[in-house]
């Protein structure tokens, strides 16, 4: 992998119908869960974006089919099929069960620390994505801000 790379960081989502109706099943188990609209939600730009709209954000960004891309998830709902679209944009597609291989394995057992492997990757690269407003976005917004702002050059 080349040492210049875009991290994108991807939540459980992947937009589909099919799955939306099954999250939509799930979210009526608890009472203290608001009922909301898919589509009323995405209007208001609250939804993830979609792989495949990431895809063609970055794109339209300027970034070509030979640039390296990271993506930094847990499991994808999905799996593979619904990370078809932006690999289709992206051959050079990495996450870091590709990279790692064996070594990931004492690691399994703790998403905290496989969160932990995706946020140094993804403070790491060039440019960072993110299809949503999560935990990951913030602390990698505010590790920027306080490295340009105060000038620290290592936050943690």
């Amino acid at each position: 992998m080349t040492s210049q790379y875009i991290a994108v960081h991807l939540s459980y989502y992947g937009g589909g119908e099919k799955e939306r109706k099954e999250l939509a099943e799930i979210r009526k188990r608890w009472d203290t869960l608001p009922e909301l609209s898919a589509g009323d939600e995405r209007s208001r730009g609250k939804c993830p974006l979609t792989r495949q709209e990431i895809g063609l954000m970055l794109r339209a960004l300027g970034f070509s089919n030979d640039t390296y891309l990271y993506v930094a998830s847990g499991e994808i709902y999905g799996g593979e099929e619904t990370l078809q679209p932006l690999r289709d944009l992206f051959p050079n597609f990495y996450t870091k069960e590709m990279l790692s291989g064996d070594d990931l394995k004492p690691f399994l057992l703790f998403s905290s620390r496989l969160t932990a492997i995706d946020f140094i990757v993804c403070d790491g690269s060039d440019v960072f994505v993110a299809n949503n407003n999560g935990n990951m976005a913030k602390v990698l917004a505010g590790r920027s801000y306080t490295s340009n702002f105060f000038g620290f050059s290592e936050c943690f």
